[in-house]
């Protein structure tokens, strides 16, 4: 594994003091004195929303299933897909493993601390793991155990015990942390920095999980005297956090707001302005890359988006880094160690688990207020939807021949409700560029 012992030295330091440190850092090697340019290489596997849920909480009776029919994850499978997916960074030998959020279902003290050990076992083979946090994970009300008809509070975490946990995930490794969020700087390896971003919104006490993501100006502030720090080493930054940068179809903000960060336009623009030209990002389940230009910006930067373990198709990313140059090839969980009640395979079994739960979901929601349609029409629309969600989260997505013909009629339907599903099946299906699953970027275009 290619790495920088230096930073270890960091660790324990006052992030004032490691900020004074870090153009000291150029003794470690030759090519990190500042000014220098880098030709970072690396291979790093990237997935993101696991959702474990520790399986001595509970994950068979009526309480347990109540919550799965508002659900559309794979939250029972959530143990076999985390040691299946322990197992394929053994088999894909990355330098580094990023996950971008959503590390439990609801924060659950046991389930993190689960999720540590997983990331302690791929460290101790010679690789190094960094998180951050998602809206389920801190303070989350949500967080419970299931027995039968009832349901029942267990421990969740806080910010602090996050970092904690996670201290080798990351934490401990930062050059500098952000004394307002769980955002941390990091080297990777000489002239590659990692720069992750907490963008979750929670509290100092448990509550509601908050779907949507914003930064703070304290936060932004940081994140340029980062962004300055790692151009004066010269070195090439990529970014992570939870939530979207940008929309990955349109009118994503019109209908899900909450997926796409707050003010994603200055978003964006202090990160191009700064020199990141790639986020990894998750939290809506898809597996999706889309790019935009910020404003007096030249370059693109790219919303690398990848789909929840729990979520069909299931996929990992791995993404070899050469120089400003990134290859990407998805890869999906192909079988686990679980009981798939006579499923051909996993994937049939995920897709199936999916697409019947978005149906029933969608049906239930449109029926609800301001919908409030009728069980017989929610019933016309909710498979249509369905599918391109499916099509969606497994990105290059093709709109069917039969689509444009629904859209049109519900467009001008000149009903409200059939109007705005004719707007998102036209907007889901249309894919942004660039592809999705297998794609080269280059970086520097534009720079």
């Amino acid at each position: 594994m290619l790495a920088n012992p230096c930073p270890s030295l960091f660790r324990r330091l006052p992030v004032a003091l490691v900020l004074l440190l870090v153009p000291l850092a150029a003794g470690c090697g030759d090519d990190t004195a500042p000014g220098a340019s880098h030709a970072p290489t690396a291979r790093i596997m990237v997935f993101s929303d696991p959702h474990y849920f520790a399986s001595s909480l509970g994950s068979t009776g009526a309480a347990f299933q109540d919550y799965l029919a508002q659900d559309r994850k794979l939250i029972a499978e959530s143990d076999a897909l985390m040691r299946t997916m322990v197992g394929l960074v053994e088999t894909e030998d990355p330098d580094i493993v990023l996950v971008s959020g959503d590390l439990t279902k609801d924060g659950e003290r046991l389930s993190h601390d689960t999720v540590a050990s997983f990331f302690l076992d791929i460290e101790s083979r010679g690789r190094k793991v960094f998180v951050v946090p998602g809206n389920h994970d801190i303070q989350n009300g949500g967080a419970k155990s299931y027995a039968g008809d009832v349901a029942t509070d267990v421990p969740t975490i806080s910010a602090a015990e996050f970092a904690s946990i996670y201290q080798d995930a990351g934490y401990e490794e930062a050059l500098a942390r952000d004394p307002g969020s769980l955002s941390y700087i990091a080297e990777l390896l000489p002239g590659l920095w990692l720069l992750a971003i907490d963008s979750c919104i929670y509290g100092d006490t448990r509550g509601s999980s908050m779907t949507g993501g914003r930064l703070s100006e304290d936060t932004r502030a940081w994140i340029k005297l980062q962004l300055d720090e790692a151009k004066r080493h010269g070195a090439r930054v990529l970014a992570m956090m939870h939530h979207g940068l940008v929309e990955h179809f349109a009118n994503q903000t019109l209908l899900f707001a909450d997926f796409v960060i707050a003010d994603r336009v200055a978003v964006a623009s202090l990160l191009s302005e700064g020199g990141v030209h790639a986020v990894f990002t998750g939290h809506f389940h898809a597996n999706d890359i889309t790019q935009v230009v910020a404003p007096g910006q030249q370059a693109p930067i790219f919303d690398i988006e990848t789909g929840s373990t729990v979520t069909y198709p299931c996929p990992y990313r791995i993404v070899d880094v050469s120089s400003d140059v990134l290859s990407i090839a998805t890869r999906h969980v192909s079988d686990i160690p679980y009981d798939l009640g006579g499923a051909p395979d996993f994937q049939s079994y995920a897709h199936d688990s999916l697409r019947v739960g978005l149906e029933a979901l969608i049906a239930g929601l449109i029926q609800a207020p301001p919908y409030s349609i009728s069980a017989d029409e929610a019933a016309t629309l909710s498979p249509w939807l369905g599918d391109g969600l499916v099509a969606h989260y497994a990105g290059d997505e093709i709109m069917p021949a039969d689509v444009p013909i629904v859209v049109q009629d519900l467009l001008s339907s000149g009903n409200l409700v059939e109007g705005l599903a004719g707007t998102m099946l036209q907007s889901i299906y249309t894919d942004l560029p660039p592809p999705d699953n297998d794609v080269t970027l280059d970086l520097s275009i534009g720079m």
